[in-house]
């Protein structure tokens, strides 16, 4: 029985494959929806609010306010990203990250 270890990487194989289906869907004609009025973007979360507050701290002198409204986005971005990746993939007492080990030989002219 795979590992859910395993699983997750042979998800990770398909990964380079993604952006060929989607040129291949985009090619496909598909009928339009009515245009709709764009949603306003969601407000950065608290922790992405708080790291905006660190960037803007440290290097505030060197940005314009667009650039950190950028900065705030991105976080948030990043964050979401990872907690939909702890949603996907629930880990366990038992997973063990992925390790490898190499033994190196004895240097030589040296007795061990």
């Amino acid at each position: 029985m795979p590992t859910p270890r395993r699983g997750f990487l042979k998800s990770l194989a398909v990964v380079p494959l993604a952006p060929g289906a989607a040129v291949a869907l985009a090619q496909t004609p598909t009928p339009s929806p009515a245009p709709s009025a764009s949603p306003s973007p969601a407000p950065p979360g608290p922790v992405a609010e708080a790291l905006t507050r660190v960037v803007e701290q440290r290097y505030g002198s060197q940005l314009e306010p667009a650039d950190l409204r950028e900065i705030a986005k991105s976080i948030d971005e990043s964050l979401q990203g990872a907690e939909r990746l702890r949603k996907a993939m629930k880990l366990t007492n038992a997973d063990e990250p992925v390790s490898t080990f190499r033994a190196r030989p004895p240097a030589r002219g040296s007795r061990s």
